[in-house]
């Protein structure tokens, strides 16, 4: 059944391996819907394996494979191409469903806060300009800890980012937001601490001989590649390097899910409960027939 669009998007979110893209392709087919990725490292060509990307001959996901290794991709970059998507997903009468567990991506495409239009401040640039790494990031979450909570961790360790980041929190705290670009639906996933590592070494288990072969020199600061690469130099084996990833997995995992649970517009769904996926549907199908 096709329901009337308006400005209505759905999104799915919560911390990884707890199944986003899984249910958000079934809704996809129920809802006559378009899938466009919020994830901060799906962006990056050839890197299926490592970060966990989940393909559908049937039902395309926008924003996989956009920039290439070593390209810039920021949240402005994110917004852009996101609201490119949505726009011609509306176009063909299909209702888009962001899916993803960027916290940061997911706030600024929903807020009236266009960081796109934040002019520079010079002055406050020279100043940030000559502080250290640590002294930046530390500014940073005492201006907007959501902000920081939301970055990965190639931009927490990238001055200029942080630069950016504090200069248009700053700018923003000064005013007040005027509501949201689209209706929006959020929907979070999310499971107890034992089941999220438990799915997480599954993921990494199914996914490690070919994140393997993807890793190399010069990457972005993808999750599971450092220890990946010291395995391929034979300086760890590979218990060690399943080990540190998902260590560096989970604790992503713990991030977002602090950063998911200050977000009160979200419907949290735990993923243990066998009838999850229809009490989804039926919150759906109720917010989508609104007019």
């Amino acid at each position: 059944m096709i329901y009337r669009i308006m400005n209505k998007i759905f999104i799915v979110c919560g911390p990884t391996a707890t199944g986003k893209t899984k249910l958000a392709l079934e809704l996809a087919k129920k809802f006559n819907g378009e899938l466009v990725s919020a994830d901060s490292r799906q962006v990056y060509k050839g890197l299926d394996a490592l970060t966990g990307k989940d393909r559908s001959e049937d039902i395309p996901i926008r924003l996989y494979d956009v920039v290439d290794v070593g390209q810039e991709f920021s949240v402005a970059h994110f917004v852009r191409l996101a609201q490119i998507a949505i726009g011609d997903i509306y176009k063909r009468v299909r209702l888009p469903i962001i899916v993803g567990g960027t916290g940061f991506y997911l706030q600024a495409l929903t807020t009236s806060i266009d960081t796109l239009t934040v002019p520079p401040n010079w002055e406050l640039r020279k100043t940030l300009s000559s502080m250290p790494i640590e002294e930046l990031q530390q500014r940073l979450q005492k201006v907007n800890q959501d902000r920081w909570d939301g970055m990965n961790d190639s931009d927490r360790k990238n001055s200029r980012r942080l630069i950016r980041a504090i200069e248009v929190a700053l700018f923003t705290k000064q005013r007040s937001p005027s509501g949201r670009q689209y209706d929006a639906l959020w929907i979070g996933l999310t499971a107890p601490q034992a089941v999220l590592k438990e799915r997480i070494a599954r993921r990494i288990s199914e996914r490690f001989g070919k994140a393997v072969t993807e890793a190399r020199k010069g990457l972005p600061p993808i999750l599971g590649s450092d220890p990946l690469l010291l395995y391929k130099a034979g300086k760890i084996t590979k218990q060690e390097a399943v080990d540190k990833w998902l260590q560096a997995e989970y604790q992503y995992a713990k991030r977002q899910r602090l950063w998911f649970r200050k977000q009160k517009e979200i419907h949290w769904f735990d993923v243990q409960h066998t009838d999850y996926h229809r009490d989804v549907e039926e919150l759906v199908r109720e917010w989508y027939t609104k007019p």
